[in-house]
């Protein structure tokens, strides 16, 4: 009965080999369970916010469950060696120089600390959000999450560009769907000075109403146009202007123009030109023009 006692009694003093250990498992079942009703708790906001009428960004929701299970683990840290007596010792020494900690953690872990800061800025101010279209170091692609560390990005091959926050947060990018996800397509292509512009317009704006990538005439806040752009060395420039529903529908909607105008071209006779080169090889050139003298005959 003693040794059962005493058992027992070591095992909840955290001064003891065993009460460490029993302590630590205690405080590791509680942080996981904490950090579990917590992630359920800022999923469900997703759904009531909805049931309010209110929108849930799932930048800031993702955000949030990453910061909150470092802090959950890092306060049941802060706990076990405040109650642990070999631990608590050198964690009052931690807290009373905790300015020169701070100075060498903050030189140790400079680029996580920088990297956390900049991902905070970037769930608070939401230059980017996850599912965004953007197109940065002239890449395009979806925002696919965005982590306490680095941004990940999906690009148009399915590849996947990892950025760290700081860079992100530095950096100048171009988010296609922010605000407004529809976009002016444009499409630039030319013709021979032989052309009738007329012809050649009217051509090109027959095959865009039939692009099936461009919004329609009922939401689109302009019907598609074409602009004279340049009097080039062999060519005259054309530029289609028409509008998108978003940044992929464009890409779409460029590729299908320049096939669709081509045969169209091709069917009516239109000449989309390319550079002409005149090569003269040196045996077929004149002889050279006998000396006429500079004028009149030689007196002798």
């Amino acid at each position: 009965m003693d040794w059962d006692w005493l058992q027992a009694k070591n095992l909840l003093d955290p001064s003891t080999g065993l009460g460490m250990i029993a302590l630590a498992v205690v405080l590791y079942i509680a942080a996981s369970l904490i950090s579990r009703l917590l992630g359920q708790l800022l999923k469900r906001s997703g759904w009531v916010m909805g049931h309010l009428g209110r929108r849930v960004d799932p930048t800031v929701v993702a955000f949030t469950l990453r910061l909150k299970t470092v802090l959950v683990y890092l306060g049941s840290v802060v706990i076990y060696a405040s109650l642990v007596p070999q631990l608590r010792g050198l964690f009052g020494t931690l807290v009373a120089g905790a300015g020169i900690t701070a100075v060498v953690v903050g030189f140790a872990a400079k680029g996580t600390l920088a990297n956390l800061v900049a991902g905070f800025s970037l769930a608070v101010y939401r230059p980017i959000r996850i599912g965004d279209k953007v197109t940065l170091d002239d890449q395009f692609g979806t925002v696919e999450d965005i982590t306490l560390r680095h941004t990940i990005v999906r690009t148009w091959e399915n590849k996947r560009i990892i950025i760290p926050n700081e860079k992100i947060d530095s950096m100048t990018l171009t988010n296609h769907t922010i605000i407004d996800p529809k976009i002016l397509c444009r499409v630039e292509m030319g013709v021979s000075y032989d052309t009738k512009i007329d012809l050649a317009r009217r051509l090109i704006l027959a095959e865009a109403q039939n692009c099936p990538h461009r919004m329609p005439a009922s939401t689109a806040p302009e019907q598609p146009w074409v602009r004279v752009i340049s009097h080039g060395d062999f060519s005259i420039g054309l530029r289609l202007l028409m509008w998108c529903p978003n940044m992929d529908e464009a890409w779409a909607a460029r590729w299908w123009i320049l096939e669709a105008v081509k045969k169209r071209f091709d069917a009516e006779g239109v000449e989309i030109p390319f550079p002409y080169r005149t090569l003269v090889y040196k045996k077929d050139l004149p002889p050279p023009r006998p000396d006429a003298g500079d004028g009149g005959e030689k007196t002798g």
